[in-house]
Order: structure tokens, then sequence, then C-alpha cells
């Protein structure tokens, strides 16, 4: 059985350009800060090191954007974040994703089908969460009902 939880109001931050030789002490202070300021972080997406940098995101919830400002201008990264919000999260959540193959198609196939870009994709063991903007997420939903 597969179920399909949404959530609106989600906002992502994306931290650039962070250096992978204080990389580590860099995350630390972004979550270190969000937790002072009780933000909740949930998806967290780290790109591969490139060219000795790296960049890092994060969902969190639009009411909590005043907050993370305050986040950003204490970690003082090397360039300013971008921020995206008013967003609409998916998890597409199936203990067929365990063993079975073509789970990742089926959501990309409703992804394709409803014209929608993911802004951002994390996965575990036996989920897919996306987050797209709240303007494709009814043809999305529609589409991965049909899917699924």
């Amino acid at each position: 059985m597969t179920t399909i939880t949404v959530t609106e109001g989600v906002s992502i931050i994306t931290f650039a350009n962070i250096p992978y030789d204080s990389e580590s002490e860099f995350i630390c202070s972004i979550f270190s800060a969000a937790a002072r300021e009780n933000v909740v972080i949930d998806m967290i997406s780290k790109a591969p090191v490139s060219a000795e940098s790296t960049s890092i995101g994060f969902t969190f919830n639009d009411s909590d954007m005043p907050k993370i400002l305050k986040v950003s201008n204490e970690v003082k990264p090397v360039k300013p974040p971008m921020i995206n919000s008013g967003n609409v999260k998916f998890i597409i959540k199936s203990a067929e994703m365990v063993d079975g193959v073509g789970f990742a198609e089926n959501v990309f196939k409703a992804l394709a089908a409803a014209k929608a870009n993911p802004i951002l994709i994390t996965t575990a063991l036996d989920e897919i969460s996306v987050v797209v903007r709240e303007s494709d997420s009814t043809d999305f939903e529609a589409e991965l009902k049909k899917v699924f």
C-alpha cells in the first residue's frame, strides 16, 4: 500500500559555496543556530563537493522565515542563501520501495505528466519526498493518484 502525505507552506533555504575545508563546522553552525531559534528542519540535501566547495539546503515551515533570516545573519555565509517559499511537500511512502523496482520511475512519471519540476527531492528506505511549487501541486497530486 502506498500513502501520499501533502504538506503546504514549505520553504527551502540553500547555502552555496561552502568551503570544503570548513564544511562540517559551517553546517553545524547552521543547525545549531536553527535549533536555538526553535526551527524544525525537515528535508536536508547536501551537494557533492565540487571545486573545493559544496552547498546544503533544507526545508522548514514558511512561518519560520523570520527565524531563518536571523540564522542566516548569524552564520555569515560566504554568499547570501537562496530562499524559496510557498511550496508543497509530498511524501510518497510504500513498503514496495524497499525491495521493488520502478517506484522512483512512477514518481517521475507523475512529475512529468503534471509538468511539475521538483525543487527538492530526498529519499529514505521506504519513501520519496518531493517539494514542488504550489502552482504545480494540484496537478502533481492528481498524477500521483493515477500512478499509485
